[in-house]
Formats: structure tokens, sequence, C-alpha cells
């Protein structure tokens, strides 16, 4: 069993593999390390990136002999459902030309001959990292539509004590924003075609984003993310149209003022020389 840290960079101790497709590589790094290199480096999740344990047991059973109802299958999942919580939902279980598959949030198991192992490791990982990273949004938006109600009048009028939030607003529309980029930079890897001629490796990619139905959820974040541009760019212009209305107002009573004073000089200066011609 292996710790495995998929991150944008790998910390010291780390042992560097390159696994997954190229555009996967682009987006992460791929680290290995014993499992309880996590307690002493104090690696977590949130930390440097997704880490997760990975189980391989070569030639548990022979590849004809593989069941989803066999009593290692069942310990296979129990293991890497153990590591996940009630939120991430069911772990993925995936039988493809003699290798099982189990996949979690947290953990995953391989079983098969060390080659097919070999080919799908990167498949796994590969999706361990789209599913962490869909996870993540999914859980930012559920947290953020009581704030979106709350901001939802400021897109049809804004008042003066709304300019109070003007930061959280701002801030609000960058997280919209940066959701809006993750989702794009997750799109070809998802959303990607089948590889003609098939191989174990692309095979077993494509049966895990089935049976997560990654593309669903990554539909389903778009149409979410809609609504939150549709309501948080109508508050970026508000602000902006208040402000500078506010502004040329401001603009306007300065240059009023000097007007009235300018009469006010000239009135004077009109007075004085009536006075002294009498």
């Amino acid at each position: 069993m292996q710790a495995v840290l998929l991150a944008e960079h790998l910390p010291a101790g780390w042992q560097p593999a390159k696994l997954g497709s190229r555009i996967f590589r682009q987006h992460t790094s791929v680290g290995f390390a014993a499992p309880e290199q996590l307690t002493t480096d104090g690696t977590a999740r949130q930390d440097r990136g997704h880490t997760l344990l990975l189980l391989t047991l070569p030639d548990l059973t022979p590849a004809a002999d593989f069941s989803l109802n066999q009593p290692q299958t069942d310990a296979l999942r129990i293991w890497v459902a153990a590591g996940d919580s009630i939120d991430d939902g069911p772990c993925v279980l995936i039988q493809l030309q003699g290798v099982l598959m189990c996949v979690g949030s947290s953990r995953a198991a391989i079983s098969g001959t060390p080659d097919r192992i070999q080919a799908v490791s990167g498949s796994v990982l590969e999706h361990c990292w789209l599913q962490a990273q869909m996870l993540r949004l999914e859980q930012q938006i559920s947290e953020r539509w009581h704030e979106l109600d709350e901001d939802t009048p400021a897109a049809f009028e804004l008042t003066e004590p709304m300019l109070d939030r003007r930061q959280q607003l701002q801030d609000r529309f960058r997280q919209m924003i940066a959701a809006k980029a993750l989702l794009a930079r997750l799109a070809p890897l998802i959303d990607c075609p089948a590889v003609w001629p098939p191989t174990l490796t692309t095979q077993a990619a494509e049966r895990l984003r089935e049976k997560s139905r990654l593309s669903d959820r990554l539909q389903f974040l778009r149409d979410q993310l809609e609504v939150f541009e549709r309501v948080y760019e109508p508050c970026g212009q508000r602000i902006s149209d208040f402000l500078s209305s506010r502004k040329s107002h401001t603009l306007e009573w300065v240059i009023i003022v000097l007007l009235a004073f300018e009469t006010l000089l000239l009135v004077v200066d009109l007075l004085s020389s009536l006075s002294a011609g009498t």
C-alpha cells in the first residue's frame, strides 16, 4: 500500500511519478510515499493537494475467476469505503479485462496481474483527482446558495447601505470566476472523445468517468454557476454605475458651488463699482 499525493507542487520526500494522460500531467503532479509519511510531514488534502491511499493486490485471483460477489471483492469495497465520508457518495467498483478497480475519494484499490495494474493505475489516479476537484466545487456551490439569496436584490437596485458590502460582493464575484475557470480546466479531461484504438488504460478511464457520472455533474455545475453569474455580473455593474453616478453628482455640485461663488464675486465687484461711481 502506498500514499499518493496529487498536487500542483510535491513537497520534499515524495517520490515523483508520471502517470495518467499528458493533459492530466499539465494540471497536477503525482508523488508516492509510505503511508506513515502522511503523519510525519503533516501533509493534508486541504494544504497541498488530494492525498489518497492506493492498495495494489497483484494476482489476487485468476482473471477468469473474478466476480463482484467474491469475499475478496467485498473486502476491497469495505476497505475503500472506510476512508470516505457520507457526502462523498458510494465508491466506484469496476471489473474490466481481468482487473478489478475500487475507487473512493481518499482510497483506491486495484487487483489483477502486475502489467494490468500498471496499465490502469494512471487512469485511477486521474479519476481520483478529477473526483476530488468536482466534489470540492460541488461543496463550495452548495454552501453559497444562501449568499446568492442575500445578494440577489443588489442585482436589481443598489442602495447606499449596500455599498458597505461592496468588498464582500467583489470577493464572491471573484470566487465565482475562479470556480468557472477551474471548471473550464476540468472540462477537457471529462468531456474528452473516446480514444481509438481503445486500450485498457483508456477504457478504464472512460468507465470510471461513466460510473461517476462526471459528464452530467460537469453540466450541472455549469448550469449552477450560470445562475451565480447572472446575479453577480449585474451586481458589479450596479456598483460601478452607482459609484460613477455619485462621482458625477459630486463634480456637478462642485461646479455649481464654483459658479455661485464666481457670481457672488461679480455681484460684489459690481456693487463696489456702483458705490464708487456715486
